[in-house]
């Protein structure tokens, strides 16, 4: 599997990385660490207009860009680190639980505890830190 640790603080031009690697990577693998400047980041099928007050984002220089895959908005900032796995497609469902554990394992290496719970998420003490969305073709 490549390393990729992202440069850009381009919310638009990291979704476009990952969006192209996940295009070209998926036969090797790849893990792409990055982080965006203030932006919101909407699903592949929500509506922009009623997810983001308009007024409010350019007010700010919040960026608004729409991601591959599905879920709901969240706001990203230089506060967060962003992380994406490509991995070929078996043909099985995609394992949230597998993927999320190396993050849990680095966490619990930094000595925090977090935990895989629900659907797609990444807890501390119960608490939402993380959560995850996937894309197959």
């Amino acid at each position: 599997m490549r390393f990729i640790e992202g440069q850009s603080f381009d919310p638009a031009f990291n979704l476009a990385v990952e969006e192209y690697l996940f295009r070209t990577s998926k036969e090797e693998g790849c893990f792409l660490l990055w982080r965006n400047g203030p932006s919101v980041i909407i699903g592949r099928f929500q509506n922009a207009a009623r997810e983001v007050n308009r007024a409010f984002v350019e007010e700010q220089g919040i960026r608004v860009v729409r991601r591959l895959s599905g879920g709901g908005a969240v706001y990203h900032d230089l506060g967060n680190l962003n992380y994406t796995f490509i991995v070929p497609n078996d043909g099985r469902p995609f394992d949230f639980a597998k993927h999320a554990a190396p993050v849990v394992k680095a966490l619990a290496g930094l000595g925090v505890e977090a935990a895989f719970s629900g659907r797609n998420d990444l807890t501390i003490k119960g608490l939402k830190f993380s959560g995850n969305a996937q894309h197959m073709d």
